[in-house]
Protein backbone atom coordinates (compact mmCIF):
# COMPACT_ATOMS: atom_id res chain seq x y z
CA UNK A 1 0.00 0.00 0.00
CA UNK A 2 0.93 3.27 -0.61
CA UNK A 3 2.34 5.46 2.11
CA UNK A 4 -0.01 8.51 3.13
CA UNK A 5 0.85 11.39 5.24
CA UNK A 6 -1.94 14.00 6.69
CA UNK A 7 -2.16 16.85 4.37
CA UNK A 8 -3.25 18.84 7.00
CA UNK A 9 -0.72 19.55 10.03
CA UNK A 10 -1.54 18.10 13.68
CA UNK A 11 -2.69 20.92 16.18
CA UNK A 12 0.58 21.55 18.24
CA UNK A 13 0.64 22.26 22.01
CA UNK A 14 1.55 24.70 24.25
CA UNK A 15 5.10 23.30 24.07
CA UNK A 16 5.41 23.16 20.52
CA UNK A 17 5.28 19.40 20.53
CA UNK A 18 3.15 17.97 17.25
CA UNK A 19 0.03 16.50 18.12
CA UNK A 20 -1.54 13.71 16.88
CA UNK A 21 -5.00 13.81 14.53
CA UNK A 22 -7.93 13.25 16.55
CA UNK A 23 -10.85 10.67 15.17
CA UNK A 24 -13.69 9.95 17.76
CA UNK A 25 -15.62 6.68 15.95
CA UNK A 26 -19.40 6.55 17.69
CA UNK A 27 -22.14 5.21 16.30
CA UNK A 28 -26.01 5.11 16.37
CA UNK A 29 -26.59 2.30 19.00
CA UNK A 30 -24.52 -0.23 20.17
CA UNK A 31 -23.21 -3.13 18.39
CA UNK A 32 -23.28 -1.58 14.82
CA UNK A 33 -19.56 -2.26 13.73
CA UNK A 34 -17.92 0.56 15.43
CA UNK A 35 -14.88 -1.55 16.48
CA UNK A 36 -14.72 -3.60 13.25
CA UNK A 37 -14.47 -0.26 11.66
CA UNK A 38 -12.23 1.54 13.72
CA UNK A 39 -10.07 -1.31 13.44
CA UNK A 40 -10.06 -1.34 10.01
CA UNK A 41 -9.11 2.33 9.90
CA UNK A 42 -6.27 1.86 12.38
CA UNK A 43 -4.84 -1.02 10.43
CA UNK A 44 -5.16 1.15 7.07
CA UNK A 45 -3.15 4.04 8.89
CA UNK A 46 -0.70 1.73 9.73
CA UNK A 47 -0.01 0.16 6.43
CA UNK A 48 -0.17 3.87 5.16
CA UNK A 49 3.02 4.64 7.22
CA UNK A 50 1.96 6.56 9.51
CA UNK A 51 1.94 5.82 13.49
CA UNK A 52 -1.15 5.16 14.64
CA UNK A 53 -2.76 5.47 18.21
CA UNK A 54 -6.15 3.89 19.69
CA UNK A 55 -7.82 4.68 22.43
CA UNK A 56 -11.06 3.33 24.36
CA UNK A 57 -11.83 5.47 27.32
CA UNK A 58 -13.98 3.13 29.18
CA UNK A 59 -15.47 -0.75 28.46
CA UNK A 60 -17.59 -3.31 30.04
CA UNK A 61 -18.40 -6.77 29.48
CA UNK A 62 -14.54 -7.19 30.10
CA UNK A 63 -13.58 -10.95 30.64
CA UNK A 64 -10.45 -12.42 32.48
CA UNK A 65 -9.76 -15.40 30.04
CA UNK A 66 -8.45 -12.29 27.40
CA UNK A 67 -5.87 -11.55 29.81
CA UNK A 68 -2.59 -9.65 28.61
CA UNK A 69 0.20 -7.86 29.13
CA UNK A 70 -0.94 -7.42 33.01
CA UNK A 71 -4.60 -6.33 32.89
CA UNK A 72 -6.48 -8.14 35.19
CA UNK A 73 -9.36 -8.17 32.90
CA UNK A 74 -9.46 -7.24 28.81
CA UNK A 75 -12.06 -5.47 26.98
CA UNK A 76 -12.09 -7.35 23.64
CA UNK A 77 -12.63 -4.46 21.85
CA UNK A 78 -9.49 -2.78 22.91
CA UNK A 79 -7.79 -5.63 22.43
CA UNK A 80 -8.72 -5.59 18.53
CA UNK A 81 -8.03 -1.71 18.60
CA UNK A 82 -4.40 -2.57 19.89
CA UNK A 83 -3.48 -5.08 17.37
CA UNK A 84 -4.90 -3.41 14.29
CA UNK A 85 -2.89 -0.36 15.45
CA UNK A 86 0.41 -2.42 15.36
CA UNK A 87 0.34 -2.97 19.72
CA UNK A 88 1.66 0.84 20.32
CA UNK A 89 1.95 1.63 24.06
CA UNK A 90 -0.06 -1.05 26.47
CA UNK A 91 -2.82 -2.74 26.35
CA UNK A 92 -4.13 -1.46 29.45
CA UNK A 93 -3.19 2.33 28.34
CA UNK A 94 -5.90 1.64 25.29
CA UNK A 95 -8.27 1.55 28.17
CA UNK A 96 -7.88 2.29 31.31
CA UNK A 97 -11.32 2.06 32.96
CA UNK A 98 -12.79 -1.91 32.36
CA UNK A 99 -15.71 -3.56 34.20
CA UNK A 100 -17.09 -6.65 33.74
CA UNK A 101 -20.64 -6.61 33.55
CA UNK A 102 -21.98 -6.28 30.06
CA UNK A 103 -24.06 -2.88 30.86
CA UNK A 104 -23.91 0.39 30.53
CA UNK A 105 -20.62 1.66 32.11
CA UNK A 106 -21.74 3.26 35.03
CA UNK A 107 -24.32 0.51 35.75
CA UNK A 108 -21.22 -1.85 35.36
CA UNK A 109 -19.19 -0.08 37.76
CA UNK A 110 -22.29 -0.06 40.10
CA UNK A 111 -22.19 -3.76 39.95
CA UNK A 112 -18.55 -3.40 41.48
CA UNK A 113 -19.39 -1.35 43.95
CA UNK A 114 -17.31 1.69 41.87
CA UNK A 115 -18.04 4.36 39.47
CA UNK A 116 -16.39 5.67 36.19
CA UNK A 117 -13.69 8.32 37.00
CA UNK A 118 -15.71 10.90 34.34
CA UNK A 119 -11.66 13.09 34.53
CA UNK A 120 -9.76 10.11 34.39
CA UNK A 121 -11.75 9.80 30.39
CA UNK A 122 -10.21 13.26 29.09
CA UNK A 123 -7.01 12.89 31.15
CA UNK A 124 -5.59 9.47 30.27
CA UNK A 125 -6.34 10.36 26.38
CA UNK A 126 -3.30 12.63 26.68
CA UNK A 127 -0.85 9.48 26.44
CA UNK A 128 -1.85 9.32 23.20
CA UNK A 129 -2.45 12.95 21.85
CA UNK A 130 1.44 13.25 21.25
CA UNK A 131 3.89 10.96 19.32
CA UNK A 132 1.40 9.43 16.60
CA UNK A 133 0.46 10.52 13.35
CA UNK A 134 -3.26 9.78 14.53
CA UNK A 135 -5.41 8.53 16.96
CA UNK A 136 -8.86 6.86 16.91
CA UNK A 137 -10.59 6.90 20.07
CA UNK A 138 -13.88 4.51 20.09
CA UNK A 139 -17.03 5.15 22.14
CA UNK A 140 -19.18 3.05 23.82
CA UNK A 141 -22.23 2.48 22.82
CA UNK A 142 -24.30 4.90 21.04
CA UNK A 143 -23.35 8.95 20.87
CA UNK A 144 -25.75 10.02 23.55
CA UNK A 145 -25.05 6.75 25.79
CA UNK A 146 -23.29 7.59 28.84
CA UNK A 147 -19.59 6.86 29.42
CA UNK A 148 -19.70 8.11 33.58
CA UNK A 149 -22.41 10.22 35.51
CA UNK A 150 -23.60 12.78 33.50
CA UNK A 151 -20.47 12.47 31.09
CA UNK A 152 -22.34 11.34 27.37
CA UNK A 153 -19.96 10.35 24.17
CA UNK A 154 -20.98 13.47 22.85
CA UNK A 155 -19.31 15.08 25.85
CA UNK A 156 -16.13 13.28 25.81
CA UNK A 157 -15.71 14.61 22.06
CA UNK A 158 -15.96 18.07 22.70
CA UNK A 159 -13.33 17.63 25.74
CA UNK A 160 -11.24 16.47 23.26
CA UNK A 161 -11.36 19.22 20.25
CA UNK A 162 -9.79 19.81 17.83
CA UNK A 163 -11.44 16.86 16.80
CA UNK A 164 -13.30 14.58 13.59
CA UNK A 165 -16.45 12.94 14.69
CA UNK A 166 -17.16 9.71 12.49
CA UNK A 167 -20.81 7.66 13.24
CA UNK A 168 -20.55 4.25 12.20
CA UNK A 169 -24.34 3.05 11.65
CA UNK A 170 -25.34 -0.48 10.83
CA UNK A 171 -26.69 -0.88 7.39
CA UNK A 172 -30.09 -2.13 7.49
CA UNK A 173 -33.62 -1.60 8.04
CA UNK A 174 -33.96 1.28 10.50
CA UNK A 175 -30.81 2.63 9.77
CA UNK A 176 -32.20 6.16 7.80
CA UNK A 177 -34.27 7.03 11.52
CA UNK A 178 -30.92 6.34 13.74
CA UNK A 179 -28.50 8.03 11.32
CA UNK A 180 -30.72 11.36 11.03
CA UNK A 181 -31.36 11.12 14.50
CA UNK A 182 -27.57 10.79 15.50
CA UNK A 183 -26.41 13.41 13.36
CA UNK A 184 -29.23 15.72 14.90
CA UNK A 185 -28.12 15.28 18.28
CA UNK A 186 -24.70 15.19 17.43
CA UNK A 187 -25.16 19.29 15.84
CA UNK A 188 -27.71 19.92 18.36
CA UNK A 189 -25.13 19.23 20.85
CA UNK A 190 -22.48 21.69 19.15
CA UNK A 191 -20.52 19.21 17.19
CA UNK A 192 -21.06 18.40 13.36
CA UNK A 193 -20.05 14.83 12.34
CA UNK A 194 -17.44 14.89 9.92
CA UNK A 195 -19.05 12.18 8.14
CA UNK A 196 -21.02 8.39 8.44
CA UNK A 197 -19.81 5.38 7.58
CA UNK A 198 -22.37 2.22 6.68
CA UNK A 199 -21.57 -0.64 8.03
CA UNK A 200 -23.13 -4.29 6.96
CA UNK A 201 -22.77 -6.66 9.99
CA UNK A 202 -24.52 -9.14 8.61
CA UNK A 203 -23.70 -11.23 5.31
CA UNK A 204 -27.30 -11.72 4.82
CA UNK A 205 -28.75 -7.90 4.17
CA UNK A 206 -31.80 -7.37 3.87
CA UNK A 207 -33.21 -5.29 1.13
CA UNK A 208 -32.86 -1.73 2.05
CA UNK A 209 -29.38 -2.06 2.40
CA UNK A 210 -28.43 -0.91 -1.10
CA UNK A 211 -30.85 1.89 -1.18
CA UNK A 212 -29.99 3.41 2.36
CA UNK A 213 -27.03 5.57 1.45
CA UNK A 214 -29.10 7.43 -1.16
CA UNK A 215 -31.76 7.67 1.09
CA UNK A 216 -29.30 9.24 3.98
CA UNK A 217 -28.05 11.89 1.47
CA UNK A 218 -31.32 13.15 0.51
CA UNK A 219 -31.97 14.55 4.05
CA UNK A 220 -28.58 15.37 5.79
CA UNK A 221 -25.46 17.29 4.03
CA UNK A 222 -23.39 15.23 6.70
CA UNK A 223 -21.41 13.12 3.56
CA UNK A 224 -21.50 9.28 3.86
CA UNK A 225 -17.68 8.49 4.02
CA UNK A 226 -17.87 4.67 2.48
CA UNK A 227 -19.36 1.44 3.52
CA UNK A 228 -17.96 -1.58 4.61
CA UNK A 229 -18.74 -4.80 3.72
CA UNK A 230 -19.38 -7.76 5.71
CA UNK A 231 -15.82 -9.30 7.22
CA UNK A 232 -14.20 -6.32 4.09
CA UNK A 233 -10.85 -5.10 5.35
CA UNK A 234 -10.29 -2.03 2.71
CA UNK A 235 -11.67 1.13 4.13
CA UNK A 236 -9.85 3.70 1.30
CA UNK A 237 -12.01 6.68 2.15
CA UNK A 238 -10.61 6.60 5.87
CA UNK A 239 -7.77 9.38 3.86
CA UNK A 240 -10.56 11.72 3.40
CA UNK A 241 -10.22 12.43 7.09
CA UNK A 242 -6.84 13.21 7.21
CA UNK A 243 -6.86 15.86 3.84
Amino acid sequence: MNQVKPAASPPSSATGIRQARRLFISGTDTDVGKTFVASAMAKHYRHSGMKVGVYKPVASDCHPESEQSGAKIVAADALELWNAAGNPRTLAEVCPQRFRAPLAPTRAAAAEGRTVDANQLRQAAEAWLTGFDVVIIEGAGGLLSPLAEGVLNLDLVKQLAPIELVIVAANRLGVIHQTLATCAAAIQGGVTPTGIVLCDTSENLDASAHENAAEITRYTSIPILGRVGYAASEVPWADRLLS
